[in-house]
This record gives structure tokens, C-alpha cells and sequence, in this order.
């Protein structure tokens, strides 16, 4: 009795009912390579990124980009600033906190902490 296996020792794409070769002679249709285009936004701290856009029309293009390292509005023009009203670059929470605190608040807050802990540990 000779054995039949489904999958055999063939490179994909090297013959018909193989991989993408396969998919398109069973289907009939044609796969279409996207053209893809690299765009450079710089942002106001000189970090440059180059996302890369399927090929769109210009005005699909975003003018702006978020930069990666600062969080701060990219513009597609070196040393153009374009800050958009109400954003404001990355923080961290620590920022955040000191943003809310005194430094004297901050302070009796770092203590409470230390004494529960101090208690805890005893």
C-alpha cells in the first residue's frame, strides 16, 4: 500500500498548487505591490523620523507627526514649529506630580510614606 502525504517537499512558489504561485493560478487573481514613500518630520528639538506612507496623494499625507523620542509635533519642514493649541509635549508622571504638589506638600507626603513604611517593617 503506497502512502500519500497532502504536503510534500516543495519550495513555495517553484510550481503550481505551491504557495503564492499556487493562490494565484487556483484564483486567477494578481497580487499589486503598493509603492511605499518614505516622509521626514522634524520636530522643534531637532529629532528627525521617517515613517513610511503607502503611496497617497499629497494632501493624505499627515503635515504633522508625534516625534517618537520627545512627544513633541513634527513638521515636515526642518526648524518649523508647529504646536498645535493645547498639546503639550510628553511628561512623565513624576512631572505630572510635581505639577500638583508644593514642594512642601511634597515633602510631608514623602515623610507620611517613609514613617508607614518605617511602622510596617518594626
Amino acid at each position: 500500500m503506497e502512502s500519500s502525504y497532502g504536503l510534500r517537499a516543495v519550495r513555495a512558489g517553484s510550481a503550481t498548487g505551491a504557495g503564492l504561485a499556487g493562490w494565484q493560478a487556483d484564483t486567477g487573481r494578481i497580487v499589486e505591490m503598493v509603492r511605499k514613500v518614505p516622509v521626514t518630520y522634524w520636530c522643534p528639538q531637532g529629532h528627525e523620523t521617517t515613517p513610511v506612507f503607502a503611496e497617497l496623494a499629497e494632501m493624505e499625507i499627515p503635515k504633522t507627526w508625534d516625534c517618537p523620542r520627545c512627544g513633541r509635533t513634527a513638521c515636515r519642514e526642518r526648524g518649523a514649529s508647529a504646536e498645535r493649541p493645547g498639546d503639550e509635549p510628553f511628561k512623565s508622571h513624576l512631572e505630572y506630580a510635581k505639577e500638583r504638589r508644593t514642594p512642601e506638600e511634597a515633602e510631608r507626603v514623602l515623610q507620611d510614606a517613609l514613617d508607614r513604611l518605617r511602622r510596617r517593617r518594626s
